[in-house]
């Protein structure tokens, strides 16, 4: 294997950068990718969607609407974006999405269904995922905590 060099801004050179990448010599790391705020709503939206079916009747046509509050929270979408514990979760933290959806199914927008479930739909390239368990271990911050609570309270009715 070929030795590596740091290289400095000054010694950069972008005809060898672009004949590496023509060539396949180019790798880029993927964990240090930075998501944007945009792009972890869309994959947050995404994820939550595939356990639509466990929504129950009254919240059935509010459910969107109410992710729409959560994830337009500033609050909840740095509480989403992956921490040192999360490396596994690169655009967003499925443990702490997997908890506010365990809120939301005591708060009964979701069914009561097992976390077994919930894990299936959610991780279904997974058996037994590592974020199932946080389903029922609730917000640890007890502001999120309240305003979760109040977010959902707009929609009871």
């Amino acid at each position: 294997m070929k030795q590596f060099r740091q290289v400095r801004p000054e010694d950069f050179d972008v005809e060898l950068l672009m004949a590496a990448a023509r060539e396949g010599r180019l790798y880029v790391d993927e964990t240090k990718r930075e998501v944007s705020k945009e792009e972890r709503i869309i994959e947050v939206r995404a994820y939550v969607r595939r356990i639509k079916v466990f929504v129950t009747k009254p919240y059935i046509s509010k459910v969107d609407d109410l992710w729409d509050q959560i994830l337009t929270n500033d609050d909840f979408v740095t509480f989403l974006t992956p921490g040192c514990k999360a490396k596994k979760c690169k655009a967003f933290d499925k443990y702490s999405v997997m908890r506010i959806i365990g809120v939301l199914r005591e708060k009964d927008v979701y069914e009561r269904y097992s976390d077994r479930k919930f894990d299936a739909l959610l991780e279904p390239e997974m058996k037994d995922s590592p974020y199932r368990k946080y389903l029922g271990m609730g917000l640890e911050q007890r502001a999120l905590l309240i305003k979760l609570r109040q977010i959902v309270a707009k929609f009871q009715l």
